[in-house]
């Protein structure tokens, strides 16, 4: 259920979006009055939207919105040539501690608290097979996720899956090719960035950094589906 508290802190974000739809990040830009002062990067998409909506950059364990336990999660989609809209590439949601997964159990589960409940901001990123430059992103929509008893049982069945390999000491062993709404994608500066993880015999062992990710086919069957698509594909 969605408390009435959620509402009332989430409008003024659910306005906000809601007049920025059909603008390009450059028009945002412009109206935010940051201009070429803001350096477009690998990511800076994100942080022009938490400066649309008013968020702080946030890399620490609590949600985006502490006070609703709300995380805020930017979602790039692509226009195909044959007009299908996609997710353009997995989510990140949290980086996997193997040492602390290993020991939790799926109602202790840090990641629970990060995927119970978001507000997804949607752009187009891609279009025809090839990227838009990033002034050139398209606001599509909002969406507040919050996932149901079968979508829970779900992300649990992956979530168990992954945790069972790190439990054996298969932690480098993980693929993203797991999971149906989760994936262990490796995350890290190159193959040599690792981290401790459970050798499977009481000791420890080095492995390569992952994240727990939303794959493209949660984002592409339970929120696009539910998005208005409107200013990017009408005529």
């Amino acid at each position: 259920m969605i408390s009435s508290k959620v509402i009332q802190v989430l409008t003024p974000l659910f306005n906000i979006i809601t007049n920025a739809k059909g603008k390009t990040i450059g028009q945002i830009k412009q109206e935010l009055l940051i201009g070429d002062k803001c350096k477009m990067k690998k990511g800076a998409s994100g942080l022009i939207i938490e400066n649309l909506l008013g968020i702080d950059n946030n890399n620490r364990d609590e949600a985006d919105i502490p006070q609703i336990g709300c995380e805020i999660k930017i979602l790039p989609l692509q226009k195909n040539r044959d007009g299908s809209i996609k997710a353009k590439e997995p989510t990140a949601i949290q980086m996997i501690n193997y040492c602390e997964v290993a020991k939790e159990t799926w109602e202790t589960a840090k990641l629970r608290n990060k995927i119970n409940l978001t507000f997804w901001v949607v752009y187009l990123a891609k279009e025809n097979g090839m990227p838009k430059k990033q002034d050139d992103y398209i606001i599509v929509d909002y969406f507040l996720d919050h996932p149901s008893d079968i979508q829970n049982s779900i992300f649990k069945t992956d979530w168990e899956e992954i945790q069972s390999y790190i439990i054996q000491g298969n932690a480098d062993k993980l693929s993203c090719s797991m999971g149906t709404y989760l994936e262990p994608k490796t995350k890290g500066a190159n193959n040599q960035d690792k981290t401790d993880a459970p050798d499977g015999h009481g000791g420890l062992t080095k492995v390569r950094r992952r994240a727990f990710y939303y794959k493209k086919n949660y984002t592409n069957t339970q929120i696009i589906p539910h998005l208005d698509l409107s200013t990017i594909t009408s005529e």
